[in-house]
């Protein structure tokens, strides 16, 4: 098990200057393990729960993209395909992306230089809704949309998962997924279940983000104020 001191691993839980979290240590601050801790060199364990008595706002940086479909949500590619880092200035590489987008999918990607915020953003106990329009080709109803719904919630695949039709045009129908957590091609795989083509897949929504007015392959950068 890592050991740290208890100033250090505050530090990087909560990406603030170590001077920083010496000095909320000290000043009776911060909890370990649900009590009042004053030693900042105290050795500590990464199992150890930290927590502030007092929420610390943080500035955090983000970048809003709409993803084109064509390009790989990584650092590199292997088969040296287009990465999203190609579409933003050089300035933004080490920023982190919070969750993925595949090859084929389009719509909203968020990067952030917080990996505390990445970290809230996935989690599935954050319960952050993420909306997806899912273009697809094949027969389908509302006994199917209905069928569809229950087996997501049967086989407990996604969190709170919503299905709904929005258009439909002979074999060419328009879903909307609701999700609040995010898995790999889960929504290809599900539309494969039920032989169902996907034409287009686009995330239009992040939580509070969305993508509407964001041009294709373009960003849009911003900071905002979070409370650890």
């Amino acid at each position: 098990m890592s050991k740290k001191t208890f100033s250090k691993l505050l530090s990087e839980k909560f990406q603030i200057s170590r001077k920083k979290a010496e000095g909320l240590i000290k000043n009776k601050k911060v909890s370990l393990n649900d009590n009042i801790e004053s030693r900042p060199y105290l050795v500590v364990q990464e199992k150890d729960i930290i927590s502030l008595n007092k929420p610390i706002e943080k500035k955090v940086n983000l970048i809003l993209f709409h993803k084109p479909k064509g390009c790989i949500t990584s650092r590199s590619d292997e088969k040296n395909r287009t990465i999203v880092y190609d579409y933003l200035p050089k300035k933004f590489n080490h920023y982190h992306y919070i969750g993925r987008l595949d090859y084929n999918s389009e719509g909203l990607l968020l990067l952030t230089d917080s990996t505390t915020y990445k970290r809230k953003l996935e989690s599935p106990k954050s319960n952050i809704k993420r909306i997806y329009v899912v273009n697809v080709i094949g027969s389908f109803n509302d006994l199917k949309l209905k069928a569809l719904n229950q087996k997501i919630y049967a086989a407990k695949i996604y969190k709170n998962p919503h299905v709904s039709l929005t258009h439909t045009n002979r074999n060419k129908h328009t879903l909307r997924f609701e999700l609040t957590e995010g898995k790999n091609r889960e929504i290809r795989n599900i539309c494969e279940i039920f032989n169902l083509k996907v034409e287009r897949l686009k995330r239009i929504s992040f939580g509070q983000y969305k993508v509407k007015s964001i041009p294709l392959s373009k960003y849009k950068a911003m900071t905002i104020h979070e409370s650890y």
